[in-house]
């Protein structure tokens, strides 16, 4: 089972009208635990997507993309991507399979600029759900002198392990010892008394909001 990628994407440069325009999505009907029908709004699969229009595909017999697996790696980033998030304005979040979707923010950064011919900057945060990296990555589209857009990507990507460097050395500890509990309070350096869950939720955080690693 693969490791899944949390992601939340901030756009900035759009207007609430070329923001849905970004994305199609349709009305369905499901059943909840009483067996009561309702309907609820549901995005369409990502290569469905206005935004993934202008990338290149092929479809087999049965209407399935041409080796899905290389198409969504390549022009994703990730072999699959759900996003759970995309109706409030310049926002997105969802996760994805071992890695980010960073190829699909590529594109949706180039579609939209080129569409509206305007530039835009984006901020991806992520994390591995057991926390084996963390990161902050920036996308700004940029005119070229034919009138076209390209987006830039600069990512800033922390390993897990220099995380638990932090947690270990804030504690005096050593998070790999089968006795370690990373929700059991322990004493800090400061001499009192803390979860090393929630000093490595401060520290990630922290690092979220800023975009530097400074530790």
């Amino acid at each position: 089972m693969a490791n899944h990628v949390y992601f939340n994407i901030s756009v900035e440069g759009l207007n609430d009208e070329q923001w849905s325009a970004l994305f199609k999505s349709e009305t369905v009907k499901r059943r909840n635990y009483m067996d009561e029908e309702y309907e609820m709004e549901e995005l369409l699969e990502v290569h469905e997507q206005p935004f993934m229009s202008a990338v290149e595909r092929t479809y087999d017999e049965d209407g399935w993309i041409t080796d899905s697996y290389s198409w969504y790696c390549n022009n994703i980033g990730a072999k699959w991507v759900n996003i759970e998030e995309w109706e409030n304005h310049g926002y997105i979040s969802g996760y994805s399979a071992w890695t980010t979707p960073y190829e699909m923010v590529n594109n949706l950064m180039e579609y939209a600029s080129n569409k509206y011919q305007i530039e835009l900057s984006a901020k991806m945060t992520y994390e591995d759900e057991f926390r084996n990296f963390i990161g902050v990555d920036y996308f700004e589209t940029y005119e070229d002198e034919d009138g076209k857009y390209y987006s830039a990507h600069d990512e800033n990507y922390v390993d897990g392990n220099d995380l638990n460097r932090v947690v270990e050395e804030h504690f005096n500890c050593d998070v790999s010892n089968e006795d370690f509990d990373w929700w059991d309070e322990q004493e800090n350096q400061y001499g009192e008394m803390q979860e090393p869950s929630e000093f490595a939720d401060d520290v990630v955080y922290e690092f979220f909001e800023t975009g530097e690693w400074t530790r």
